[in-house]
This record gives C-alpha cells, sequence and structure tokens, in this order.
C-alpha cells in the first residue's frame, strides 16, 4: 500500500477526466484522500478516473461543472460538502490551449474563453474553498503555531511554464498563466495567517492530449524530447508526485511558489 500521506482527507480535482488531472486524482487516492472529480465534457474519462479512484477503496464523486461559471462552481462546492462533510485541498488543473492567434488578431471571444477558464475559474474555486477552510480552522479551535501548514487547508493552481516563458500566438493563454502564477502569490500571503498554503506547479511538456502529436508519433516525441536537457517528455505522474508532495504535510513549510516540474525546460525555452 502506498505511504498514506493523505489519509482521510477530501480533495477537489478540476479537470480530471484525462491527463494531468487524472494522474492527480489517482495519486491521491492511493494516498488516502476522496476525491471529487470535475468534468466540462469528457463524462466517460471522468468515469474511468472515479473508477480508478475507487479500486484503490477511496470514494469518489463526479461531477459537471464549466469552472469559469460562478453558480455552477457554487454547485460543486454544495455537492462535495454534502457528500463529505468538509474539505481540505483543492487543486486548480482544469484548462484550455491558447487561441494560436496574435494578440492583435484575437476577437475578444476567443481571448475571454481562455481567461474565463485558466484564471477566472480558479479564482471561483479558490474563494469558496479559502472560506471552506477558514470555517473549518475556526470550528476545530485556534491551531498551536507548529502545526501550521498541517491539513489547515491547501490549494495547488496547476500553471504552465508559460506563465514565464513567452510564446507567439498564445497571448490569452501565457497572460492567463502568469495571472495565475499571482493568484497564487496573492492569496498565500492573504491566507497564511491561517495556515493555509497556496503553491503553483508549473510543468513543461507533458504527455497529456494537449501534446496528442508525440503521443500518437514516438518520432516527434523523440525529436521533441532531445530539446529538453533531460531528453524525454514528462508524464503525469511526474506532475501528480509534485502536487502529492505540496499537500501533504511534509510540505508544511511551502506556501506562494512556483514549482517547474518541466526536465529542465526553462533552462533553454526550447520551442517543443
Amino acid at each position: 500500500m502506498a505511504d498514506q500521506k493523505l489519509k482521510d482527507r477530501v480533495a477537489i480535482v478540476t479537470g480530471a477526466d484525462s491527463g494531468i488531472g487524472q494522474g492527480i486524482a489517482v495519486a491521491f487516492a492511493k494516498s488516502g484522500a476522496d476525491v471529487v472529480i470535475t468534468y466540462r465534457s469528457d463524462e466517460d474519462g471522468a468515469k474511468e478516473t472515479a473508477k480508478r479512484v475507487e479500486e484503490t477503496g477511496r470514494k469518489a464523486l463526479v461531477v459537471r461543472v464549466d469552472v469559469g461559471d460562478e453558480s455552477q462552481v457554487q454547485k460543486l462546492f454544495d455537492k462535495t460538502l454534502s457528500e463529505f462533510k468538509r474539505l481540505d485541498i483543492l487543486v486548480n488543473n482544469a484548462g484550455m490551449e491558447g487561441t494560436g492567434k496574435a494578440v492583435h488578431e484575437s476577437d475578444f471571444q476567443e481571448w475571454e474563453k481562455v481567461i474565463r477558464t485558466n484564471l477566472h475559474g480558479p479564482f471561483l474555486c479558490s474563494k469558496l474553498a479559502a472560506k471552506q477552510f477558514i470555517k473549518q480552522i475556526e470550528s476545530e479551535g485556534k491551531q498551536k503555531t507548529e502545526d501550521r501548514g498541517k491539513r489547515s487547508g491547501n490549494i495547488v493552481n496547476i500553471s504552465s511554464v508559460h506563465e514565464e516563458a513567452v510564446t507567439a500566438k498564445q497571448g490569452a493563454y501565457t497572460v492567463s498563466k502568469s495571472g495565475l502564477r499571482n493568484l497564487t502569490r496573492v492569496m498565500a500571503l492573504e491566507l497564511g495567517k491561517y495556515g493555509i498554503r497556496v503553491n503553483d506547479v508549473a510543468p513543461g511538456m507533458i504527455l497529456t492530449p494537449m501534446n496528442q502529436d508525440s503521443i500518437d508519433d514516438e518520432q516527434t516525441r523523440k525529436e521533441k524530447g532531445e530539446k529538453i536537457p533531460i531528453k524525454r517528455a514528462g508524464n503525469p505522474e511526474d506532475i501528480a508526485k509534485m502536487v502529492l508532495f505540496l499537500c501533504s504535510d511534509d510540505a508544511s513549510y511551502c506556501t506562494g511558489s512556483s514549482f517547474f516540474v518541466d526536465g529542465g525546460w526553462m533552462l533553454t525555452y526550447p520551442d517543443v
């Protein structure tokens, strides 16, 4: 049995129907957590994630939600608390790719759709998670100083190396991710007094549907991997391990930081 670092904790993982989100949800379950799995369109993928969670002996709740819609996010939290009575972890993973257009050629509707999902979504979810964490902390009594940062509540935002590395024709995406980085920092500053921790994980090239060409073609995967210092693309499990660490008590003194999980991608900014 895996180390039960998250034993009996309750986590929401948005966009957990595939890729990184699915990897995080399963890793959490193996570490002892019950998991709320959200999806927007891939119900079959969400059900598959739930199946994998339940195979570990933990509970899964599947909820369809557009994270950029405030009323739907509220319903997500209502369902979570109705089912599990508490919340310990939020992972803001749901996101979408950019427009593939230069900023001056982008329609507002295209721009707004990316920002709404990648930045407004984490804001809406984090706002409700923080309020629930504070409510639980206050009901459970004042924490000892040495226990601050342990179980009080954790938010992890899944960003991208593009929160720092700028790529042409991905303006909305890079702006949303750099905004997410500073949302992480300001919330960490504001919530630190409660012992609530907020961190940012910035993946590099990961073999998910966003890199479908590299999944489908071994030669493409090899050529792109060669441009990365560690000489390979990453897997969802690589990100899940970092997120698991950040949500465990082992990381009780980590907050407000960006953790790049990129195989050294940011050392060279390769075009992959």
